[in-house]
């Protein structure tokens, strides 16, 4: 896979996890759940109702891959990605496992091409 090719697989990727996200915010509203679907129950319904903390482990999950992909591709300081309050940094850990694992997916393409 090329640099290019990567770039764009994330880049849509951000684009699905950010259709999900908006679905279950819609979704949160009782009135709004008049036209679920198998697909909406499957992804934010747990055995007892709605699932809320699924829309905040899916935006979490997109807030750590936006960041990583920024500083990664554009070398953007973190600075000038977000602000967040003092106890709301980001998880470094996840940050660099999003990194490592693009980074092998760009090794791997290059030692298959060798």
């Amino acid at each position: 896979m090329t640099y290019k090719d990567l770039k764009n697989k994330i880049k849509e990727e951000q684009k699905t996890l950010a259709l999900e996200i908006r679905r279950g915010k819609f979704l949160r509203t009782p009135d709004n759940r008049t036209d679920i679907t198998e697909d909406d129950k499957e992804l934010y319904y747990s055995y007892d109702g709605f699932n809320c903390w699924k829309i905040e482990r899916l935006s979490w999950d997109y807030r750590h891959r936006h960041i990583a992909f920024c500083n990664m591709f554009y070398n953007t300081p973190y600075e000038r990605i977000e602000s967040p309050k003092k106890s709301n940094h980001p998880d470094t850990h996840r940050l660099e496992f999003h990194k490592k694992e693009w980074e092998g997916e760009l090794d791997e393409a290059l030692r298959d091409s060798a």
